[in-house]
């Protein structure tokens, strides 16, 4: 069974303006980003060792 989305701890006002800082919109969240992983191309088909392999 699917969980049902909880509702909005309180209404939305269309009129509110949305915040610019995500750290406003996603407290929990880190202050940084972590290093996007190194995709494989054509001329150098490595890739990130330590990432997902492509399905078969």
């Amino acid at each position: 069974m699917v969980t049902p989305i909880p509702e909005p701890d309180r209404p939305l006002d269309p009129a509110e303006p949305v915040p610019d800082d995500p750290g406003e919109l996603l407290p929990d969240t880190p202050d940084t980003l972590p290093p996007a992983p190194v995709e494989p191309s054509p001329d150098d088909p490595g890739g990130d060792p330590g990432g997902v392999p492509e399905p078969a």
